[in-house]
């Protein structure tokens, strides 16, 4: 290759027919996708650097990319032209399906942007999480718009609409190949650095029920956070939220396999399982052993290709038949094209059913370095046993 290895001993074995050779993209992120041949030069590009599936970004903000009647069309998207197609998604979908690439919708679930007027905040404000200072905006992620917001997770209306709303997505879209679930979680938090979420009424008192705690009305999160402290109830406090993201990837996976059966249901994950589940409240054991998952994506955002390797073959030895494909970060860290080869070669060697770049504004569109032809050498030449 162009003056770099594709590994020290070649690159790994894969059938890259059926190995997923994939990106996640952010529609528009190339700047030129307000017009269907703008749209489409972008899939020519990546279908020409061998990418055979894209997760495209289907909910985000808590806006979609297709008219309906559900989730508002993401904002300025009225303004784009796709000609034949009504819209963002219906365009994206086809074309890329003609061009022989896969298409998953990936969703953002509980996260739903950073305005306080979205969709949901203003029509359903019941459904919005708080944190332990009665707050809707989680300063631990997104301090430079002013904190996150997040749909409750112990919300059961939240949860049914998301689910419902899928659905829609899928009935509508029948070629899109399956379903990737991202921010299955709640947002950072912090017990014992006052940053705890959780804190809406449906949550504390189903919880306080359970666990026989009085609460008063004057000022119910205090009392309730002093609570879960003086009768040591944290662990059961962690369980009693991750419960409910479990509750949620159950159900999105039973109504894919009673409406949209032979579509993978997957979600991306963080590879520190126990930091996960205490901060985020993701417990991918869980999910696991549930059967409820068809794929996990691992978010595999090391720098260094032997913390790559480490980490997928935790993933993959958890996995026990379900499919796993690395999510690898080089371009986003815009590491050198021998660095991007390695960690797909540490992934792939260690089991990995593929690799899925973030993303493709980082690996396509911003970069001073050509990925595009990187990617498109290697898959050129690795093995097809």
């Amino acid at each position: 290759m162009q003056g770099y290895s594709i590994g020290a001993n070649g690159a790994p074995s894969f059938n890259k027919q059926k190995a997923v050779i994939g990106v996640w993209h952010r529609p528009n992120s190339s700047g030129r996708e307000n017009t269907l041949q703008g749209l489409i030069s972008v899939l020519d590009e990546f279908a020409s650097a061998g990418i055979n599936t894209v997760f495209v970004e289907a909910f985000h903000h808590g806006m979609t990319f297709f008219r309906n009647e559900m989730v508002p069309y993401y904002r300025g998207y009225d303004e784009f032209n796709f000609g034949e197609y009504p819209d963002y998604l219906t365009a994206f979908v086809k074309e890329a399906t003609a061009r022989g690439i896969s298409v998953h919708a990936w969703v953002q679930n509980f996260y739903i942007g950073v305005r306080d007027e979205v969709h949901f905040a203003v029509n359903h404000p019941d459904w919005i999480l708080k944190n332990q200072h009665g707050s809707t905006r989680h300063t631990t992620e997104g301090q430079g718009f002013g904190g996150y917001i997040f749909l409750d997770p112990a919300n059961s209306e939240a949860r049914g609409y998301l689910i419902r709303f899928y659905d829609l997505m899928l009935q509508r879209f029948p070629e899109i190949k399956g379903l990737n679930l991202d921010y299955i979680r709640y947002p950072v938090s912090i017990f014992e650095e006052n940053t705890d979420t959780g804190y809406t009424d449906v949550a504390m008192n189903g919880f306080a029920e359970r666990f026989g705690i009085e609460l008063m009305d004057f000022d119910t999160r205090v009392e309730f956070n002093r609570a879960i402290r003086e009768k040591n109830l944290l662990e059961e406090w962690v369980a009693y939220r991750a419960d409910f993201v479990t509750s949620f990837v159950l159900d999105v996976s039973r109504m894919m396999r009673m409406k949209h059966p032979g579509k993978p249901l997957s979600t991306a994950v963080f590879p520190e399982l126990n930091e996960a589940y205490y901060k985020k409240k993701q417990n991918v054991q869980a999910w696991l052993k549930s059967g409820a998952l068809d794929m996990v994506t691992p978010m595999v955002y090391s720098y260094n290709a032997d913390d790559v390797r480490e980490q997928v073959l935790v993933m993959k030895k958890m996995c026990a038949g379900v499919k796993c494909c690395a999510g690898l970060y080089a371009t986003y860290h815009k590491q050198s094209p021998a660095e991007l080869i390695d960690h797909i070669n540490a992934g792939i060697a260690s089991g990995s059913d593929g690799y899925i770049l973030f993303d493709a504004a980082k690996t396509f569109f911003e970069s001073f370095v050509d990925y595009k032809a990187i990617l498109s050498e290697y898959n050129e030449n690795v093995n097809n046993d």
